[in-house]
């Protein structure tokens, strides 16, 4: 496990660190966006409505519409994406794989990357989740644990689905482009198809931004069980495919 923490450690730190500087780009300047939109009012009426700024006032409002809904929100199903798309296919290109199967078996080289890329996937998102609600807590403001966990859960599932896309792509592909250019290009295709309403299921934004959280206050949990049964799939037909990939 030491050798996949080392081969993820610099993709892993520095897309953290990019999310961390995004999110005190954000928090503490809450007053200067408002004054901002205030100075810009008709247009930001004509286009998101009277109230908007008025809820911008608020701060649970403010951090959970910027990060989750904006900014944080945006970037999940990439971080999803960065952290396995090389997993598997960086080893085909340096021809590497064939002396890790001399030492390991096909299951345990699978299971150390799935294993450990997972725990990466799983903290990063965790941390960045409640970071606004460790932040509240520093300076005394009022943000609903309740709430943050909601938006966590959806935050979490989503970037495991796109974990999984990525992860067998890494599989099937022998090089580290393709991984990467198919599952962005995927991800693009189902947001664009997803705004035809018939099939605007294929767009994973809506639940990944909290839509029927900030809507209803509530766990999209239909759409949850979808992503994560169709994830689980994803990865045991990865571990199918590399058990019986030619090297």
């Amino acid at each position: 496990m030491k050798k996949e923490w080392i081969d993820m450690k610099t993709r892993s730190i520095l897309t953290f660190v990019v999310m961390l500087i995004l999110f005190f780009s954000i928090a503490p300047f809450q007053n200067f966006v408002i004054d901002l939109l205030n100075k810009n009012s008709e247009v930001i009426q004509r286009f998101v409505g009277n109230n908007f700024v008025e809820k911008l006032k608020n701060w649970d409002f403010y951090i959970l519409s910027q990060w989750f809904g904006k900014n944080f929100g945006q970037i999940i199903p990439i971080i999803g994406i960065i952290l396995s798309f090389p997993l598997f296919s960086r080893e085909f290109e340096n021809e590497t794989i064939s002396f890790l199967l001399v030492r390991k078996s096909r299951k345990n080289i699978f299971y150390n990357k799935f294993i450990v890329s997972f725990i990466v996937l799983s903290i990063e998102i965790f941390v960045l989740s409640y970071i606004p609600y460790i932040y509240s807590i520093i300076t005394n403001k009022t943000l609903s644990f309740e709430t943050t966990t909601k938006f966590f859960i959806h935050s979490f599932i989503g970037a495991f689905f796109w974990y999984s896309i990525s992860f067998m792509f890494s599989v099937i592909f022998n090089d580290q482009v393709k991984p990467l250019l198919t599952s962005f290009a995927i991800l693009g295709i189902s947001t664009t198809l997803g705004f035809l309403r018939p099939i605007s299921f294929l767009n994973t934004y809506k639940y990944v931004l909290g839509y029927k959280i900030f809507k209803e206050s509530t766990i999209d949990f239909t759409y949850s069980t979808s992503l994560i049964l169709i994830g689980t799939i994803l990865l045991s037909f990865s571990y199918y495919l590399f058990e019986n990939k030619e090297v």
